[in-house]
């Protein structure tokens, strides 16, 4: 390659990398502005998630979904001082982060999304139940106890007893899915975009956990730029990764907020 094609693609590059962090601010700052949005949400008494709430009155449904959206605005805040307050960005620690969010907000999806109430209250149940059961085995493991959850556990029989108060979902397991399946399923109440949640959650789990094959795909794909709603710019390394990624977050989570703000009766 001759020295003019070099510094021809070189400066390529580092236009690229420029564009992705322009991107990447843009999408720290709409999310931000999102976060003082949801410090003001509330739950209008005659809205179609007031009913759920009542059907949900151990870990309401409402409190569920905002905790998934809070989450991803953690996660993000996080990411955002990483990023932005890092000289070099980290080889790992960011993927950890995204994945954290993309989690969130398809659990979010997952759980608000569907049309039927009985669905909506059979996913909070399980989510609920997955919850405790999670918060004792934790405490069981440290104490050095057996960590199996007692089937006459108090927690467990009342929420047997909200699940069998609904006649569509009387005796179904309250055992939740995977998180692959959770996040397969969201994909149906949300715009269709390059990539899913669970496609990216897959990638950023597996660079996460430093797979080495997974990291050579993140350096070698291509795709992607930013318009409107849609996402599609191009993927190769650094930051424009991370961009990329991140713009994906924002629009789904731009959605799930307002997903949820329908729901609870703000018009």
């Amino acid at each position: 390659m001759s020295a003019e094609a070099q510094w021809s693609r070189e400066a390529d590059h580092v236009s690229d990398e420029y564009e992705a962090f322009a991107i990447l601010l843009e999408s720290l700052r709409k999310i931000d502005e999102l976060r003082t949005t949801m410090q003001r949400f509330s739950v209008h008494p005659s809205s179609a998630l007031a009913g759920d709430d009542l059907a949900t009155p151990f870990e309401s449904l409402s409190s569920q979904v905002e905790t998934c959206i809070q989450g991803v605005f953690d996660n993000v805040g996080a990411l955002s001082s990483l990023v932005l307050d890092a000289s070099v960005l980290p080889a790992f620690a960011h993927f950890g982060l995204l994945r954290n969010s993309l989690e969130m907000v398809g659990t979010g999806f997952w759980l608000i999304g569907p049309k039927l109430r009985d669905t909506r209250v059979l996913r909070s149940l399980q989510v609920a139940l997955e919850g405790h059961r999670d918060s004792v085995v934790a405490s069981n493991e440290l104490a050095r106890k057996p960590s199996k959850v007692s089937i006459d556990d108090a927690v467990v029989l009342m929420l047997e007893e909200q699940r069998d108060a609904r006649p569509g979902i009387e005796g179904r397991s309250l055992n939740a899915p995977s998180i692959s399946s959770r996040l397969r399923a969201a994909q149906e109440f949300c715009s269709e975009q390059p990539y899913t949640i669970l496609g990216f959650w897959r990638v950023t789990s597996g660079a996460m956990h430093g797979r080495r094959s997974v990291l050579k795909d993140l350096l070698d794909h291509e795709v992607l730029e930013s318009n409107g709603a849609e996402v599609r710019t191009s993927m190769t390394s650094g930051v424009t990764v991370v961009a990329n990624i991140l713009r994906h977050i924002e629009v789904y989570l731009f959605e799930l907020v307002f997903l949820l703000l329908r729901r609870a009766g703000h018009n």
